[in-house]
């Protein structure tokens, strides 16, 4: 992703841009760590992941490898509707 500048409100508020808050799958209530680096300052998105599903077991339930990756990185799985028994007679 390239620099994007921002601009520092008057209470300190910034506004991450949408291109960011969707590349990190971020919307309102989403979790973020903030640090000091130096002359930086990170903002780290704060993920929580239930390894439970994935650890100790083969799942197979019909996911691609992206919508696997994405529930895994937090974002909604792209829903897939199941092909009705009406189109199948075509």
């Amino acid at each position: 992703m390239e620099t994007l500048d921002l601009t520092l409100a008057e209470r300190g508020q910034i506004v991450i841009p949408k291109e960011a808050r969707d590349a990190l799958g971020l919307k309102a209530g989403s979790k973020l760590q903030i640090r000091i680096e130096g002359n930086c300052l990170v903002i780290e998105k704060k993920v929580a992941l239930d390894l439970s599903r994935w650890v100790g077991k083969a799942v197979d339930d019909g996911l691609t490898r992206d919508q696997a990756l994405a529930e895994l990185r937090g974002r909604a799985v792209p829903w897939q509707p199941e092909p009705s028994a009406k189109d199948s007679d075509a």
